[in-house]
């Protein structure tokens, strides 16, 4: 479906909104609760222990935990999905111009959805901290954790698939014009 559906306008309307969630939305949302910018998210971390994110969330005191829920809670359940058919939509783009169409690397056009299952994971880990506070669930820190180790590992596999579709994309066109 994604293939079908790999067009340019596509891309431009999910990038778009990818871009306003965050660009605008995620950096206001995170104002709201760091003022100064010093304490980050979890969500950005690569990898925090459970006293780490602890103590995060305690510096952000009652009324920044309550935002961060919502933050987890709403926008970044819905942002995962955009930036997923986004990136979902332009592996397809690349791939259906790079790729002959029996090839292998037609079918890593679905990879982003591990980058989101990982995510998805990460914000339950997050949100389940953030609703029993201040009680302690270690074990919601470590998934929150470690997904987000590992939605970042995919989303840089992501990247790295991208450009090995752009690439096989300038070839083509090379060997086209070459003929």
């Amino acid at each position: 479906m994604a293939h079908r559906n790999a067009s340019g306008r596509n891309i431009i309307i999910f990038f778009v909104l990818q871009i306003t969630i965050s660009g605008v939305v995620l950096p206001y949302l995170q104002t709201r609760f760091d003022p100064q910018g010093v304490l980050g998210v979890l969500d950005l971390k690569f990898g925090f222990t459970p006293d780490e994110a602890y103590q995060l969330l305690s510096a952000y005191g009652e009324e920044g935990r309550k935002l961060y829920f919502v933050m987890e809670a709403c926008i970044d359940i819905i942002y995962p999905v955009f930036y997923t058919i986004t990136n979902l939509l332009l592996l397809s783009f690349v791939f259906k111009r790079g790729f002959q169409a029996d090839s292998f690397m037609q079918n890593l056009n679905v990879f982003p959805m591990l980058v989101f299952i990982s995510d998805i994971l990460e914000n339950a880990g997050n949100i389940a901290m953030l609703k029993a506070y201040p009680e302690r669930i270690n074990a919601a820190a470590s998934l929150a954790s470690t997904a987000g180790i590992f939605k970042w590992t995919t989303f840089g596999i992501s990247i790295a698939l991208f450009l090995t579709g752009l690439v096989a994309w300038a070839s083509s066109i090379a060997k086209r014009k070459k003929n």
